[in-house]
């Protein structure tokens, strides 16, 4: 039986990944919105960035892929 949740190819991979990534960026933006606490509030934004960071290298990949070349 085939599981319909289990990605197999490079670009579901990286498609997937993109996926939490984004979901993690904004989360981190949502909490660092109502964050009073500037420590905390700094952390979460670098956090933030981070996960854009990810996101740019993630998407490079799949560019790289679809022009028929190794993601890294």
């Amino acid at each position: 039986m085939v599981n319909p949740h289990v990605v197999t190819t490079p670009e579901e991979i990286l498609r997937k990944a993109l996926e939490k990534e984004t979901q993690a960026r904004d989360f981190y933006a949502e909490l660092a919105a109502s964050c009073s606490v500037d420590l905390v509030r700094e952390l979460l934004e670098k956090l933030q960035n981070e996960e854009s960071k990810h996101m740019r290298m993630i998407r490079d990949m799949i560019g790289r892929l679809e022009s028929g070349g190794a993601p890294v």
